[in-house]
């Protein structure tokens, strides 16, 4: 903490424990020592170059940011000093210029650190790296607390000065996001308005750490080797108490996500995932260790965020959170709602009905339980796809995969992407098997780069699982600092072994198209300021959407003949054996609806009302289950995602970019698949109207620029073989 030294002179303000500076009195501060680096001492500050990644340290990630950090809180304190003196003359210029030479540096010091922290664990510690991202965040967050960049910004907007519509958007982003922080509210209610904040997010904490204590605490140790005969090796891998001989046992079953669902897929008895499912269900719950209970947590967050809203004006925390959705109105979520669970529900009974028989006829008696429901789709799925997970490999090795999707996106958005030779620019990356690509317009222009880092590094990442994946926006566009791009692009794939190379499976190519439209969002952004660039400033619900609509290209043979080809014959997949795997992927897609329907629904209802978390569970369930309330499900208390994290009010943003995902897609079918040159011409205005212009002009807009029209849900209905 800073020395600070009264003077008569000046005033000390405090909001969410950042030192705030006014003219209007304020304190002499001392500021902590600023670290000795210089871009010739650390290359981390070096920001507008790309990196040797060889030398980069913890320490030295550490030091940049905390150096960035301390410059850009100088540098708005000093901005404010000039925003409020008498007769200063406020253009855009003079507010946003500034502001992007104090920020664009610290969010690319920030992305480097943040890249080590998911490839590299040895050298980017978790400890090191929470400290780094705490600071960035608190220092980051500053700019969108000041009075006077408010104030000024509020000012320009009203002035009706000619400015374009992405300077009113990135405007609009200071106004919103200084609203949400209180800037409109006076002293007292600011105060009150800070208390509540910070007693929601000891509460945030608290149920976060009794879920995962919740969590952590049941396990279930089999030993009979039949209660795992069908459990895939890395399933096994995952449980067995002795990591080094997993076939044999015993193994211990627990709540992690990774190993319950699996789980639940592979385990023949109906009474273990009985028992491991209620275990999962009634985490949180009254009839568990009762100092685990979390139900008075999450009413008392629900209060908060309901105080904490009333503060700024909105009539619920769900009113709220659409100012930063594309969605842009409570009503607008529940209208998308109704109108797929009009097509989804009734599915939902078919399909139910149809897996009820097949259990039948292979030996279950009784009827199915929400707990019974994964393993028979399993094998539902499997009597439908003859063809082993092993055998689709074969036709998906890493290598033709990789070369076939860039080569399908150089052909459909008219852009290039060029290998670079590490070693000869002096650009290592973190890791040997790490590529980099340049990305390039036609005319040769430099777009941005991204790293390609595909194989697992057991206790190394992150996350070692298969399943574990990421985008990371090492860098953004920003013009004035000479910022192009980065992004970074990790997967855990199987490395090759003895000359066979690779080998994925349909759902990890699934994942790669995903990752490969996220990066492209982010580098094709055409954004001078990074704060609306590529992903930066786009609305929650439509973070997604470019993602999802290349995920689904896995759908299309045409595409997925380019890019598979067996790794001994180069045969591609084979048409039935796609159609078949098209078939399995919209397996009882009326159910998967209705559940992601009734979790939206739940969170909409959760921060709408004040009703008890019970009589809302109670009061929407059966409109979308078709199984009954088991008593001891108490789901609401050990929902993380809305409740301690970040997706509150917000769950449905899963639906919502699917279904403009799809729409977007259906504009590509339209004109046909095989057609090239007319799926050039719509991929580049794909291009141009929807991934350039990125966080600068709100989705809706370009989605109505794009389409003609507004989103609907026909497509994704179309899709999922539910219209």
């Amino acid at each position: 903490m800073a020395a600070i030294l009264k003077s008569s002179n000046f005033k000390l303000l405090t909001r969410n424990s950042v030192i705030r500076y006014s003219y209007r009195t304020a304190y002499y501060v001392l500021l902590p020592e600023i670290p000795p680096d210089t871009p010739e001492t650390n290359p981390v500050l070096r920001t507008g170059e790309l990196l040797d990644y060889t030398p980069i340290s913890a320490e030295k990630c550490l030091n940049a940011v905390a150096k960035l950090s301390l410059e850009q809180e100088s540098g708005i304190w000093k901005l404010e000093n000039q925003l409020t003196e008498p007769g200063s003359c406020v253009t855009f210029e003079s507010i946003m210029d500034p502001l992007e030479r104090l920020s664009a540096p610290l969010d690319a010091a920030w992305g480097v650190a943040r890249t080590l922290y998911v490839t590299d664990s040895e050298r980017m510690p978790s400890e090191i790296y929470k400290q780094i991202h705490k600071r960035a965040r608190k220092s980051r967050s500053l700019k969108f607390q000041s009075k006077p960049i408010y104030e000024a910004c509020k000012g320009l907007m009203n002035e009706n000065q000619k400015l374009d519509q992405k300077q009113k958007r990135l405007l609009n982003k200071y106004i919103l996001e200084g609203r949400l922080n209180g800037s409109e509210l006076n002293e007292s209610g600011l105060k009150y308005y800070i208390e509540v904040s910070r007693k929601l997010e000891e509460h945030k904490s608290k149920f976060q750490q009794k879920v995962e204590k919740a969590t952590s605490r049941f396990s279930h140790v089999l030993t009979d080797p039949n209660s795992v005969r069908d459990f895939p090796s890395e399933l096994l891998r995952a449980t067995a108490l002795d990591s080094s001989a997993p076939s044999r046992g015993p193994w211990k079953i627990t709540l992690q996500p990774h190993i319950y669902s699996t789980f639940m897929e592979y385990c023949s008895d109906p009474l273990l995932r009985w028992n491991v499912w209620q275990a999962n269900r009634a985490r949180g719950s009254s009839s568990g260790d009762s100092a685990l209970t979390t139900s008075l947590d999450l009413e008392e967050i629900r209060f908060q965020r309901r105080d904490q809203v009333k503060l700024l004006g909105y009539p619920s925390f769900a009113a709220m959170s659409m100012e930063t959705k594309m969605a842009g109105s409570v009503g607008n979520v529940n209208k998308m709602i109704e109108l797929l669970l009009e097509k989804a529900f009734p599915a939902q009974e078919k399909e139910l009905a149809t897996l009820e028989n097949f259990a039948r006829e292979r030996g279950f008696e009784g009827s199915l339980n929400m707990w019974d429901v994964p393993y028979w789709r399993r094998k539902h799925v499997s009597s439908l796809c003859q063809h082993e997970e092993g055998d689709i490999r074969e036709y998906f090795p890493l290598p033709r995969v990789f070369t076939g999707l860039l080569a399908l996106i150089e052909e459909i958005f008219n852009i290039h992407f060029e290998l670079i030779n590490q070693h000869k620019n002096g650009t290592t990356a973190w890791h040997e098997d790490v590529s980099l690509y340049a990305v390039r317009h036609s005319d040769g222009k430099l777009i941005g780069h991204f790293y390609f880092d595909p194989f697992s590094r057991i206790g190394r990442k992150l996350l070692s699982r298969e399943a574990a994946s990421w985008m990371i926006s090492t860098r953004s566009r920003s013009d004035m600092m000479n910022h192009t791009p980065v992004a970074s692009v990790v997967m855990n794939f199987t490395p090759n072994l003895h000359g066979i190379p690779s080998l994925l499976s349909f759902q990890q190519v699934q994942t790669l198209l995903a990752k490969i439209g996220h990066a492209l969002q982010h580098m094709l952004t055409e954004s001078p300021y990074s704060e609306v660039a590529g992903l930066t400033n786009l609305e929650w619900d439509a973070v997604q959407i470019s993602a999802q609509f290349f995920q689904l290209w896995s759908s299309d043979w045409t595409t997925m003949s380019k890019i598979s080809g067996h790794f001994e014959s180069g045969q591609p997949l084979a048409r039935e054996t796609l159609n078949q795997l098209n078939q399995a992927a919209v397996h009882m897609s009326g159910h998967d609806l209705c559940q992601q329907l009734y979790l939206s629904a739940l969170d909409m209802e959760l921060y709408s009302t004040k009703d008890f978390w019970l009589d809302v569970v109670k009061r929407l369930w059966p409109k979308f289950q078709r199984f009954p309330l088991e008593k001891t499900d108490a789901h609401p208390c050990n929902f993380t995602d809305i409740v301690s994290q970040d997706m509150a009010a917000a769950y449905y943003s899963h639906t919502w970019s699917k279904m403009v995902a799809a729409d977007i897609y259906s504009a590509f079918q339209e004109v046909g698949m095989e057609d090239r040159s007319a799926l050039r011409t719509v991929g580049e205005r794909f291009r141009k109207i929807v991934l350039a212009n990125g966080g600068t002009v709100p989705p809706s807009e370009t989605f109505r620029q794009f389409r003609g029209r507004d989103p609907s849900p026909d497509a994704l209905l179309n899709y999922a073989k539910l219209k």
